[in-house]
C-alpha cells in the first residue's frame, strides 16, 4: 500500500514508474547528490592544498643549497655558539636583576605607576602639543598667529582636563602603590605644566631617585656576582666580531649568486619567447635582449669561500675563549640566591652548563668537516621544516621555515583552553542532564549554546579591551605577587587567548556531552536506584562511566575547534614567533606566542604569489588540516564505539 501511494504522483509509463521509483526516489537522488557534492568539495580542498604546497620543499631545498654553497651555513655553525652564549648570559643577568628587583619591588612599582600616569597624559594631549611645536618652530620673526596659538592651547587644555578627570582603570592607569596625596599632587603638577614643557614632574624624579638608591643598596652585596657576569658576557666579543666580518663576506656571495640566477632566468624567458615571434626584426630584438640580460659571471664558490675558511684558526681561538669562560664562571657563581625567581634562573643556568659545554666541543669538528659541495637532501629539507625551531622570513640573511614554535604556541593555548572548557562544559552537561529541573534545563541549555553565536572577532575585542587589561592590572597587586608570571608584562598572551578559546569550546563540549549522557539507557540508573545508590553515586559511578566514550569524543571535537580557531589567537595571543621560555615555570602561560592558524591569516595576504614563503603557508595549512582531521576522526571513532556499546 505504501509503494502505490508513494508512486501515485508519477504518471504511468514514466521512467521512475518503470524502474519502481517514485517521489521518494527523487528525494533520495537529491540528497545523495548533496552528500556526493560534500565529498567532492573535501577532495577539492585537499587537492588545492597539495597543489599549492607541493612546490615548497623543492624550492626550499634550492634556497638551502644556496645557503650552503655561499657559506652562510658555515658562519651559522659558529653563530650557534654565540647565540647559546648570549642565552646563558641572559640567564645570569635575569638571576641578578631578579635578586636586585626583589629587594626594591615596591620602589619599582611606585616609579612605574607614576611614569605610566605621565605617559597616559602625554599621549592624551599629543596632537595639540605636536601642532604647537610645529607652529612655534616654523614661525618667523613675526611669530605664530595669535588666533592659531589660542585655538591650539584651548584644545590642549580641553584634552588635558578630560584626561585628568579619568578614573583609575577607566582611563588613567591605576596607582595602588601611590598614596592619595601623591597621586593628587602628580595630577595637579601635570595640570599646571606648560604645553611645551618637557620637564619630568617632581614626584617622578623623586621616585626614580629612590629606586636608584634602593637598587644601589641591593646590588652592593652582589658586586662579585656582577663582575662574574660581565666577564662571562665579554668572552664572546672576539666571536661576535668574527661572525660579523665573515657574515658580510658570505652575504655578498649569496647576493651575487642570486643576481646571476635572476639574470639567467630572465634570459631563458626571453629565449623561450623567440619561437613564437612572427617577424625577423622582433626575433632579433628578443635575442639581443636575451644576450644583454646576463651582465654577471657565475659565482666561483670555492674562491669566494677561501677568505672565510682561511680564518678557521681565529674561529678556534674564539671557541676556546668561550670554553675557558664557562669553566671560570662555574667556580665563581654564588651557591644560591635568596629570591625564588633568581634562584630558579641560576639553577637553570647550572642545568644547561653541560649541554652548552658539549655544544662548544662539537663546533670545531663540525666546521672542519663542513663541505659547501655536499648536496642538501629532500628528506633533510622536510625534517628541517617539521623540527625547525625558527620561522624567519623577509630577512637579509636567510629565510627559515620551521613549525615548532607555531605548533608549541598552538598546543599550549589549546591546553589552557581545554583546562577551562572541559570542567565547565562537562560539568554543566552533567548537572543539566542529571540534576537540574525542567525549568533550569530550559534556561541553561539555550544560554550555553548561545555562546556559539558570538563572532570570534567580538571575543577577540573582549580579550583585548577587558580580559587582557583586567589580568594585567590584577597581576600588579601585591597580594598576587606569589603567582608565577605575575606581574604580567604583555597584556596579549597565551593565557588570555586560551581563556577565550575555552569559552568558545564550552558549547561544543557541553552539547555533545549532554547528548552522550542522554543516550545512556535509563535502565542503568533505575538498576542503580534499585540497589540503594544515591543520586550522586548513580551519576558518577554508573551514568558517567557508561557515557565516557561520548564525553571523550566531545572533548576531542572541542580540541578540534580550539586548534582550528584563527581570529581570537591572531588578536589576543601576542603574535611572537618563538618557542616560549620554559625557564619561567608556570609563568610560561603568560608569554606571547604565535599559532599555526594565526601565521597563515597574518602573512598570506602579504607574500608574493607563488613564492617559497607563499607555498610554506600552504604546507602549514596542510599540517593543520591533517591535525584537525585526525582529531575529528578519533572523535568519530569514539562516538561509533559508544553507540555500538549502547546497542
Amino acid at each position: 500500500m505504501s509503494d502505490s501511494s508513494s508512486s501515485s504522483t508519477v504518471p504511468a509509463g514514466h521512467p521512475f514508474r518503470r524502474k519502481g521509483r517514485g517521489t521518494d526516489g527523487l528525494f533520495k537522488a537529491f540528497f545523495a547528490g548533496n552528500a556526493g557534492l560534500t565529498v567532492v568539495i573535501l577532495v577539492l580542498i585537499i587537492v588545492f592544498l597539495v597543489r599549492e604546497g607541493a612546490g615548497f620543499f623543492p624550492a626550499y631545498r634550492g634556497e638551502l643549497e644556496l645557503y650552503r654553497k655561499a657559506g652562510l651555513e658555515f658562519v651559522d655553525i659558529a653563530r650557534k655558539d654565540l647565540t647559546a652564549h648570549e642565552q646563558m648570559s641572559s640567564l645570569l643577568n635575569r638571576a641578578y636583576y631578579a635578586q636586585v628587583n626583589a629587594a626594591c619591588r615596591r620602589e619599582f612599582q611606585r616609579s612605574q605607576e607614576a611614569t605610566q600616569v605621565v605617559g597616559y597624559i602625554d599621549d592624551a594631549v599629543a596632537p595639540p602639543r605636536s601642532a604647537l611645536e610645529r607652529v612655534t618652530e616654523g614661525a618667523g620673526e613675526e611669530g605664530a598667529p595669535a588666533e592659531l596659538l589660542k585655538s591650539l592651547n584651548a584644545r590642549y587644555q580641553s584634552l588635558l582636563a578630560d584626561a585628568l578627570a579619568g578614573r583609575p582603570g577607566k582611563g588613567l592607569p591605576p596607582t595602588p602603590h601611590l598614596s592619595d596625596e601623591e597621586r593628587a599632587g602628580l595630577l595637579q603638577e601635570l595640570g599646571a605644566r606648560e604645553p611645551l614643557s618637557t620637564d619630568e614632574p617632581a614626584l617622578v624624579i623623586a621616585l626614580q631617585e629612590q629606586l636608584a638608591a634602593k637598587q644601589a643598596d641591593a646590588s652592593e652585596p652582589l658586586a662579585g656576582f656582577r663582575e662574574t657576569i660581565n666577564a662571562f658576557a665579554s668572552a664572546s666579543e672576539d666571536l661576535d666580531n668574527l661572525i660579523y666580518e665573515t657574515g658580510e663576506s658570505v652575504k655578498a656571495t649569496k647576493e651575487a649568486a642570486t643576481l646571476h640566477e635572476i639574470e639567467v632566468t630572465k634570459r631563458d624567458t626571453l629565449l623561450a619567447a623567440v619561437p613564437g615571434t612572427k617577424g625577423a626584426e622582433e626575433r632579433a630584438q628578443l635575442e639581443a635582449d636575451a644576450k644583454a640580460a646576463v651582465t654577471t659571471e657565475p659565482v666561483d664558490y670555492r674562491a669566494a669561500l677561501q677568505p672565510v675558511l682561511g680564518r678557521m684558526g681565529e674561529f678556534e681561538a674564539a671557541n676556546a675563549r668561550l670554553a675557558a669562560a664557562l669553566g671560570e664562571v662555574k667556580a665563581a657563581l654564588p651557591s644560591d640566591l635568596a629570591d625564588e625567581k633568581a634562584q630558579r634562573y641560576l639553577a637553570t643556568f647550572r642545568k644547561a652548563e653541560d649541554e652548552y659545554g658539549r655544544e662548544l666541543a662539537d663546533t670545531m669538528p663540525k666546521m672542519q668537516a663542513w663541505d659547501f659541495e655536499k648536496p642538501v637532501g629532500l628528506g633533510a629539507t622536510i625534517s628541517g621544516f617539521i623540527t625547525g625551531r625558527d620561522w624567519i622570513t623577509g630577512g637579509e640573511w636567510q629565510d627559515f621555515y620551521g613549525i615548532v614554535p607555531l605548533f608549541v604556541g598552538s598546543l599550549i593555548i589549546a591546553l589552557i583552553a581545554l583546562s577551562l572548557a572541559i570542567p565547565l562544559g562537562v560539568g554543566a552537561a552533567i548537572y543539566t542532564n542529571q540534576l537540574a529541573g525542567g525549568r533550569q534545563q530550559r534556561f541553561i541549555k539555550p544560554t550555553i549554546e548561545f555562546l556559539q553565536a558570538i563572532p570570534s572577532v567580538v571575543l577577540g575585542f573582549l580579550g583585548i579591551a577587558v580580559l587582557g587589561t583586567l589580568l594585567q592590572e590584577t597581576s600588579m597587586k601585591d597580594s598576587f605577587a606569589w603567582v608565577p608570571g605575575f606581574p604580567i608584562e604583555q597584556r596579549l598572551n597565551m593565557f588570555t587567548a586560551g581563556c577565550l578559546l575555552g569559552l568558545m569550546a564550552i558549547p561544543t563540549i557541553f552539547s555533545l556531552s549532554e547528548d552522550a549522557l542522554n543516550n545512556v539507557p535509563s535502565a542503568f540508573a533505575e538498576a542503580s536506584d534499585a540497589l540503594g545508590a544515591s543520586k550522586l553515586q548513580t551519576v558518577f559511578r554508573v551514568v558517567c562511566p557508561a557515557a565516557i566514550s561520548g564525553i571523550l569524543a566531545a572533548v576531542l571535537l572541542g580540541l578540534g575547534r580550539v586548534i582550528g580557531e584563527t581570529m581570537v589567537v591572531l588578536l589576543v595571543a601576542g603574535n611572537r614567533i618563538e618557542i616560549p621560555d620554559f625557564t619561567e615555570g608556570l609563568g610560561v602561560f603568560f608569554q606571547p606566542a604565535h599559532t599555526l592558524t594565526g601565521i597563515i591569516a597574518q602573512e598570506l595576504g602579504e607574500v608574493p604569489f607563488g613564492s617559497v614563503h607563499y607555498r610554506a603557508l600552504f604546507v602549514v595549512g596542510m599540517v593543520l588540516f591533517f591535525i584537525v582531521l585526525a582529531i575529528n576522526w578519533s572523535a568519530q571513532r569514539l562516538l561509533h564505539r559508544f553507540r555500538i556499546g549502547q546497542d
